[in-house]
């Protein structure tokens, strides 16, 4: 595998990981806090309101899922460690760093400075959710890599 391959195979993988955080998110949302809805709130930042806002968030955070994805894939090809079972660990601990630095990002900077009065106020919870969202995220990048590499 050369580094196209596996930045083409990142990009898919983020975008499927994009996925399974989204729907985490969204099933939370419903169930405990809508503000937990990272869509949602990720696409109300941009808009100012709620009307097409899981659409406009939906596809920033589809691109953000490709964009990561293929970093994720970079660093672990440049590793040597796009290999089952090294990819899965590196993936959650990739994971879990980008959502300690998305969650403090979330917490004291982007709700402060939402647009949408239900949204500026993050409490430790949501931060957690968006914490464990990206080890998901994470998670299936890492998993789906070294399942690829395995020839699965």
């Amino acid at each position: 595998m050369d580094m196209l391959t596996a930045l083409f195979l990142g990009a898919i993988c983020g975008l499927i990981a994009a996925t399974a955080m989204n729907l985490f998110m969204r099933l939370v949302g419903r169930s405990f806090d809508r503000r937990a809805d990272m869509v949602r709130g990720l696409g109300s930042y941009f808009t100012g309101k709620l009307d097409n806002a899981a659409f406009v968030g939906t596809a920033i955070h589809s691109v953000a899922g490709v964009v990561f994805g293929m970093i994720y894939f970079a660093i672990m090809f440049s590793m040597g460690a796009l290999i089952f079972p090294y990819a899965i660990f590196l993936g959650l601990g990739f994971g879990f760093f980008h959502g300690l630095i998305t969650s403090y990002m979330l917490m004291f900077y982007a709700s402060e400075k939402h647009p949408l009065e239900e949204y500026r106020k993050a409490t430790m919870e949501e931060g957690v959710l968006h914490l464990v969202g990206h080890v998901i995220f994470g998670l299936v990048v890492g998993l789906i890599g070294g399942l690829v590499a395995l020839g699965v």
